[in-house]
């Protein structure tokens, strides 16, 4: 989100007594107080895309000089480095943007190594990381995040997982996208030394680039990767506002060029910027699904849903002169909603991702995770226009024109979220068909993009279950309360109340999930802060789950933290 409100900020639109969010009574007084990297290191190091026996390890030089620069990279398995397991030269220059990127091979399966990087006299921070058990795997233990806007506020989500993974380390963040946003500064501004660098959009390689070094020149992200190996994959912003394969939203080809050229030069510099392995031959860079297998315990495969087959979004607020005519929105669910070539994954990105959960299912490991970047629920508006007044109206419509058009429409349960799987239908339901078909009937589907917590149930329009979903809310990305305040937690109860497939849904704070998967059950703390326009904040529980696979399927049972409303509604609709 920018400054202007966007649809995601509207689903708001309640007004009434306004339920306060519950919270678990459990909760920490803290300080984003983490010390940034300086001097040739100054931003910090990453590691990410574990393997049994390699990993990716990232750094960047910040050069006195043009030029090659020339340093080392140490691997050892005690922080002291007395014993140094792997080590080698590395070679860096402005071709990459003088950032590095290893990969560390020959790593035994499953042990924790610590490793740093050397160049121009100075020796980096230390960084923590893992590889990939093999074998019998007895729990694995991620934090789960999305939608960190710099703009927005302070990283107090990065600085609490990097708190606690010191006490209770993490085998990985998995980020689900929106890991920066391309949009220039805003003409006013909350936090006055949190504004976009660049200032304007960005739009070439070099602006990319910068945009970049700016995130990662934050101490609590340098904190939060130096911790714990990095899973990421993009969505929208990395990119452009709504991408699809041809465009997006926030892309004019008048005055911004190419869009290729444009996704291209981002592509470019987040493989230079990021832990991440370059795509295999064959492939090209926006093929970044992948999978991951944490030995008998879980299997995790991430996609791609914005550039590699994503047809364009539906901007539903244009077809209201249809959609309001006498038999007008079935017509338009049917001609246009439901047209046959609304592509996501696109058949080969299917494909990979049918085979990696097959397999998984028939090496009988119990867990199936997507890193899945928008909600894949199936979550329709219910009539918002008795919960709002003209003089709230009036308010919303000042930063947001279409907003009456959008009322007027959500009578006719349009698609919460047309961005997401609901503005693509009939993709959603092939791929469940081919979930049918291979029998696999348990996905655990972790996605972010919403900058809401949310437990959904996945199911086809015939009603079988194919899984459960865990929806993240953002890092600092702002939440519907900067629009609605209190009367959040009433909307919330509503899209709840009306949505069969909703089984909790919270968009007052920023925060992550917290995730712990063992053999029989796993374990979900959706952890909130209470603000981002402070370094002190306070980390709380907003719920907590636990899941367990009945019925062939994934379900989330034994809720703590809820409301008594949330609760009734928790158990009514599961």
């Amino acid at each position: 989100m920018q400054s202007k409100l966007t649809r995601r900020g509207v689903m708001g639109l309640t007004a009434g007594a306004g339920l306060a969010a519950c919270h678990s009574p459990e909760s920490a007084t803290l300080r984003n107080e983490a010390k940034i990297s300086k001097g040739a290191f100054a931003h910090g190091v990453a590691s990410g895309d574990p393997f049994t026996n390699s990993v990716v390890l990232w750094t960047r030089i910040s050069p006195e000089t043009d030029g090659d620069i020339n340093g080392r990279w140490e691997v050892s398995r005690d922080i002291s480095f007395e014993n140094i397991e792997s080590s080698d030269i590395f070679t860096t220059n402005a071709a990459r943007d003088y950032c590095v990127k290893i990969i560390a091979d020959q790593l035994a399966p499953g042990r924790t190594y610590f490793y740093r990087f050397r160049a121009a006299g100075v020796v980096s921070d230390i960084g923590r990381t893992r590889t990939l058990p093999e074998g019998r795997t007895n729990s694995v233990h991620f934090a789960v995040v999305s939608c960190s806007n710099w703009q927005h506020g302070y990283f107090n989500t990065y600085d609490a997982i990097a708190k606690r993974a010191a006490e209770m380390p993490y085998d990985a963040m998995i980020h689900l996208g929106d890991y920066y946003y391309e949009y220039g500064a805003p003409s006013t501004a909350k936090l006055p030394d949190r504004i976009h660098d660049p200032k304007h959009e960005i739009v070439t390689l070099e602006d990319y680039r910068q945009r970049h070094a700016q995130y990662r020149g934050d101490p609590a992200l340098q904190a939060a990767t130096a911790a714990m190996p990095l899973i990421a994959v993009w969505d929208d912003h990395e990119t452009s506002n709504d991408s699809w394969k041809t465009g997006a939203e926030n892309h004019q080809s008048e005055t911004e060029g190419d869009w290729n050229t444009r996704q291209q030069a981002a592509l470019r510099a987040y493989y230079e910027w990021m832990p991440i392995r370059e795509p295999k031959v064959g492939q090209v860079r926006s093929d970044i699904y992948r999978n991951f297998r944490f030995g008998d315990l879980a299997n995790l495969t991430c996609v791609e849903t914005r550039l590699t087959a994503r047809a364009e979004p539906i901007i539903v607020e244009s077809y209201i002169d249809d959609i309001t005519s006498e038999g007008g929105a079935e017509k338009f669910r049917q001609e246009v909603l439901y047209a046959p070539d609304r592509e996501m994954f696109g058949a080969d990105q299917q494909a990979f991702i049918i085979e990696a959960l097959s397999q998984s299912k028939q090496d009988d490991v119990p867990w199936r995770l997507l890193a899945n970047q928008v909600i894949m629920g199936r979550l329709l508006t219910p009539d918002f226009t008795p919960y709002i007044d003209e003089s709230a109206l009036e308010l919303i419509e000042a930063d947001w024109p279409e907003v009456r058009d959008f009322l007027t429409l959500s009578k006719y349960n349009m698609p919460v979220y047309p961005d997401s799987w609901d503005g693509y239908p009939v993709a959603r339901e092939k791929f469940y068909a081919a979930l049918e078909t291979a029998g696999i009937h348990d996905m655990l589907v972790l996605t972010g993009d919403a900058h809401e917590f949310w437990v959904n149930d996945l199911t086809s329009e015939a009603g079988q279950k194919y899984g459960l979903e865990l929806v993240t809310s953002s890092v600092s990305s702002q939440t519907l309360t900067a629009y609605l305040g209190e009367a959040t937690a009433e909307h919330n109860l509503l899209l709840t109340q009306k949505n069969e497939d909703a089984r909790f849904y919270d968009a007052t704070r920023s925060g992550f999930v917290d995730l712990t998967l063992t053999a029989k059950k796993a374990a979900v703390i959706m952890f909130n802060v209470d603000t981002v326009l402070s370094r002190d904040y306070t980390l709380s529980e907003t719920a907590h789950f636990t899941l367990r696979k009945r019925g062939g399927s994934v379900k989330a049972v034994s809720p703590k933290g809820l409301s008594a409303a949330q609760r009734a509604l928790f158990h009514g609709l599961g």
